[in-house]
């Protein structure tokens, strides 16, 4: 239904691994059968605790539906499943009922789907006491909870610290033995040593999810109920530290070292984090398993100068290079077969890329340029959890702390920089155009990403521009100008604009003189 939504949470990632999710949909498609399940319909807040507000806050999705309440893009006379009213606050009673009194009265139902009680236009007093006594019990409920709790593992944390083994909530792929041994189990260990490895390559956590699912390789601690992987739970071993076995209690004293038995190396984990790292300064956040747009982030609109899509058009669904400007009724742009946009892409990737990429395996300077990356946000990460504990207060310890990560940082990123630079600039010769050709493989997803990925890290940008005769790639480096390449009559041509790329065309044959072209800003 248009005008309903759903908010689900839950305050711990562990219970991606569980049936909360699940549960609260379910009963919501139950109330509602024709609920919308996209984004802008279903709210949910993963990892988020509704006692200490985390929901409301900056990124929250409960702030987000607030947000659009306010700002009209959720309608007046909506409706909003919710399991419980806890879900919406286990703040005080009197804080909480205020965040419920504020959706009625600017017109959104709540409806709480365990009793199925509806809340609507002006709250009367048996509703109003209604929801104070289920918030305040939420609210009471947690803080026992909590302080029961608290108090357990403050016992624990000390203990652990001193190097006894505790047991505590353990990963899925660890098991607890004794009163003083962990150990993996090797079948769950092997899973995330899988997701490892696969985020390291550069896969997105939808690709990885999809792939587990697939092969039938059901999540931890739902064997036999016929779950499925989820983006939040590959999210969560990826980003957290127990897979090299490093164990953070919550008291605040930061990690302990080697605490668990190691999944996966350390190359393999940082290697992931520099993905994980490429993928959020990309902003990409799904890649599609099939049809991966090679172009994306690389090229652009000759007309507008925005990005370009790959979709299907006509009856037959072939593909074509639409304008994301045309899609939005901004621009006239004509679209271009895909196919031939392809062959376009193997010659930019031919003389504006070092020979060698396409002759042996590469993996391996690829998994040392992830590992340097995650390095480097690592420590950028710490720096500035440093600045922010001590931004009020400039002690002489802060200073020399900040100081050692920034010469850190400036000696990574120039490891980075210069593995970078001998990976793009050697330059192979006596390698034919033929088999350098063959050796281009854009039909595999993988190497489709990886070919797309190494065109960014090397600031190559195609600007892409259909006319009645030809179709034309301005390819640049950095924004000047290295290769220009038309299309006309079904037959590609080369012109280079640069003396490295001239070279290149030179040892492929493709021209019979080292020449290149200057652009006439260039001379002036």
């Amino acid at each position: 239904m248009q005008n309903t939504y759903l908010y689900i949470r839950y305050s711990d990632d562990k219970q991606a691994q569980g049936s909360s999710y699940e549960r609260q949909l379910s009963r919501a498609k139950e109330y509602c059968s024709t609920l919308i399940e996209d984004r802008e319909h279903v709210y949910f807040d993963a990892g988020k605790s509704a006692f200490k507000g985390e929901h409301m806050a900056a990124g929250g999705e409960l702030k987000r539906f607030y947000d659009n309440v306010k700002d009209g893009l959720v309608p007046h006379g909506s409706t909003l499943l919710v399991e419980d009213l806890d879900r919406l606050s286990r703040a005080g009673m009197w804080k909480a009922s205020e965040k419920l009194r504020e959706l009625v009265e600017n017109g959104i139902a709540v409806v709480t789907l365990r009793d199925g009680k509806r809340y609507a236009g002006v709250l009367n007093v048996s509703d109003g006491i209604t929801a104070l006594i289920k918030q305040d019990l939420a609210n009471e409920e947690s803080e026992k909870k909590s302080d029961r709790v608290a108090k357990s593992y403050i016992d624990r944390y000390a203990k652990a610290r001193t190097g006894v083994k505790v047991k505590v909530l353990l990963p899925s792929w660890i098991e607890w033995v004794s009163d003083s041994e962990y150990k993996l189990k090797e079948k769950e260990a092997e899973v995330v040593r899988t997701i490892f490895s696969m985020a390291a390559e550069g896969y997105s956590y939808a690709v990885i999810a999809k792939t587990l699912n697939q092969q039938g390789i059901e999540p931890f601690r739902s064997r036999g109920k016929g779950k499925l992987w989820i983006t939040a739970s590959l999210f969560a071993i990826i980003k957290g530290r127990a897979a090299i076995g490093d164990y953070a209690p919550r008291d605040g004293g930061g990690l302990i070292e080697g605490y668990f038995p190691a999944v996966v190396d350390r190359t393999t984990y940082e290697a992931a984090q520099g993905a994980r790292a490429e993928r959020k300064k990309d902003k990409v956040t799904r890649i599609s398993t099939f049809n991966f747009n090679i172009w994306s982030k690389v090229g652009i609109c000759g007309w507008c100068q925005r990005p370009l899509h790959c979709l299907p058009k006509g009856r037959n669904a072939k593909r074509y290079l639409v304008c994301s400007g045309k899609t939005g009724g901004t621009c006239d742009a004509p679209n271009i077969k895909s196919e031939r946009a392809e062959l376009a892409f193997r010659e930019v990737l031919l003389h504006a890329v070092s020979a060698d990429y396409f002759i042996g395996d590469k993996r391996h300077e690829e998994m040392e340029l992830r590992q340097l990356a995650g390095q480097i946000a690592e420590i950028a990460e710490k720096r500035q959890r440093v600045l922010d504990m001590f931004i009020d207060e400039p002690l002489d310890e802060f200073v020399l702390t900040l100081k050692a990560y920034k010469a850190k940082l400036e000696v990574l990123k120039a490891q980075k920089a210069e593995l970078e630079q001998k990976a793009a600039r050697e330059v192979s010769v006596a390698r034919s155009r033929a088999l350098l050709m063959a050796k281009i493989d854009l039909i595999e997803t993988s190497s489709r990403m990886d070919a797309n990925a190494l065109l960014k890290r090397l600031g190559i940008s195609v600007e892409i521009l259909r006319s009645d005769q030809q179709i034309n790639y301005t390819v640049r480096q950095g924004g000047k100008k290295i290769l220009f390449i038309y299309d006309r009559d079904g037959k590609i041509e080369s012109i280079s604009y640069s003396q490295e790329t001239a070279q290149k065309m030179f040892d492929l044959g493709d021209t019979a003189e080292l020449e290149y072209f200057v652009e006439l800003s260039e001379l002036e």
